[in-house]
């Protein structure tokens, strides 16, 4: 367990760059969680934190702004979670910028649906600036407020740290196991089949 804690220190400036950019709360509570340990101060966690998110954020409405057309934005249209997203843009245009982060599951959908939408550039410039402040002041600071408990927590999973390890073992292998069986094994055919049905008949969907 003192190797992951070592880890943590060793890179933990690219894991919360790089976990507050794609997405993740957690990300930025271990950086609070290395401002507790002493690593880096809080005040520079809490600014990678808000880097990460602001450009992260910007990337893809920019991508949506300007790439409409592309399969993956396409895909992420036709989501059911898209529509909802698309609603509350519409309603809550402003606000909505501020609070999507924090929506479970509508970060991406909404995010699409903003670049999508007629909110000026600037605008989102400005809003994302305020969101993302807010956004990682919080998480950095329940990171660093809450580290001893964090630090209680891997102190404990040192003690299973072995029964964890084979258990996360078993979970691949099993995985392995249903790959196998689900692609080659009795009634892989039908299942194939089914499955491409169904992504025909989501393809389908307005």
């Amino acid at each position: 367990m003192d190797q992951i804690l070592g880890l943590i220190d060793r890179f933990g400036i690219v894991i919360v760059f790089i976990g507050t950019f794609f997405e993740g709360e957690v990300f930025a509570i271990i950086g609070g969680f290395l401002a507790y340990r002493g690593s880096h101060t809080l005040q520079f966690m809490m600014g990678l934190a808000f880097v990460g998110s602001f450009l992260g954020d910007l990337a893809v409405f920019l991508f949506a702004r300007y790439f409409s057309d592309s399969p993956w934005i396409v895909k992420w249209t036709r989501k059911p979670r898209f529509a909802r997203a698309l609603r509350l843009v519409d309603r809550f245009q402003a606000y909505f910028v501020i609070v999507n982060r924090y929506v479970y599951g509508l970060r991406m959908p909404g995010l699409i649906a903003l670049g999508l939408s007629s909110i000026t550039v600037p605008r989102f410039l400005f809003l994302n600036l305020i969101g993302a402040g807010i956004w990682a002041t919080l998480f950095t600071g329940i990171g660093f407020f809450f580290g001893y408990s964090i630090s209680t927590v891997f102190q404990r999973l040192e003690i299973v740290e072995e029964g964890i390890i084979y258990l996360l073992v078993a979970v691949v292998v099993g995985a392995a196991l249903f790959g196998i069986w689900y692609r080659w094994g009795p009634g892989a055919a039908g299942r194939m089949a089914d499955r491409r049905e169904e992504d025909r008949k989501e393809a389908r969907e307005p």
